[in-house]
């Protein structure tokens, strides 16, 4: 007897806390921004930026003193930034889509706009949090491929392969990181490109796909694909080092430095 009500407390309980983890799972899609809207147009007049104005600046964006710089070279950077600001900070409504079997992604209203990506290169690195299966938000990974057409390589979910994607959808996530390989010439990354693009595309996708294949990779899924494309050079984009690796792990990598945020909380890795 005393087993049975052991038994069903657990039970009861296990069912309770799995229910309450998706219901906060489904109403926190993203984070919020916890700062208030100031005018930047005192900082970006200047014409050099100390530390504490590109911290500014990073709060009120989710763009990096990187990112930043190479902006300034642009032409219209003062509206660019603005135009940053205005969406970083804005309230916007998520929505859910299925993609079978059993994951589920989130996008912006398609009502609404998406935010704007930085400008990127070949070899950046696109993380998302939006995406989850029976309440684990494993998120999402591409790396861009092509610049000129922005395009990205993507393995998506089980029964597809690897394959292109226009980069624009990332603006309709909900959350996005962008990063890059650190202190490496652009160059380096032109190579990892193209070296994902000829070896990496069309692999089969196997969520349980590991790391140790050899050569030439015969499966992938999201984030392995891009590890397999950094580590074919060298570059161990694993920050744990396990036998599989996840969005997360990527997102923790010392190899990598962010570029920007949305959605994401600037204090946490993940």
């Amino acid at each position: 007897m005393r087993l049975k009500t052991f038994l069903i407390l657990f039970f009861t309980t296990f069912i309770s806390v799995y229910a309450l983890c998706g219901f906060y799972l489904r109403t926190h899609p993203r984070y919020v921004p916890q700062v208030q809207k100031q005018d930047l147009t005192p900082i970006l007049n200047q014409s050099t930026f100390t530390e504490a104005d590109y911290n500014i600046l990073f709060e009120q964006t989710g763009v990096t003193k990187p990112l930043i710089d190479e902006m300034r070279t642009m032409p219209n950077f003062i509206k660019k930034m603005e135009l940053f600001q205005d969406n970083y900070l804005k309230e916007v409504s998520v929505i859910s889509e299925y993609l079978p079997p059993v994951t589920t992604s989130e996008i912006l209203d398609a009502s609404q706009s998406g935010f704007q990506l930085g400008p990127y290169h070949n070899g950046y690195v696109l993380l998302t949090q939006s995406t989850y299966t029976a309440n684990w938000r494993h998120g999402h990974a591409g790396i861009v491929i092509d610049e000129v057409r922005g395009i990205t390589l993507e393995a998506l979910n089980p029964g597809t392969y690897s394959m292109e994607q226009p980069i624009s959808k990332w603006q309709y996530y909900p959350t996005v990181k962008m990063l890059r390989l650190k202190d490496v010439p652009q160059s380096t990354l032109d190579d990892i490109a193209e070296y994902a693009a000829t070896h990496l595309k069309g692999l089969p996708y196997n969520i349980l796909a590991d790391k140790n294949q050899g050569e030439e990779p015969y499966e992938t899924h999201c984030s392995l694909l891009v590890w397999q494309a950094f580590n074919h050079f060298g570059y161990d984009l694993d920050a744990t080092g396990g036998l599989f690796v996840s969005p997360k792990n990527m997102a923790m990598s010392p190899l990598l430095e962010l570029l920007q945020i949305y959605g994401f909380n600037p204090n946490e890795v993940w």
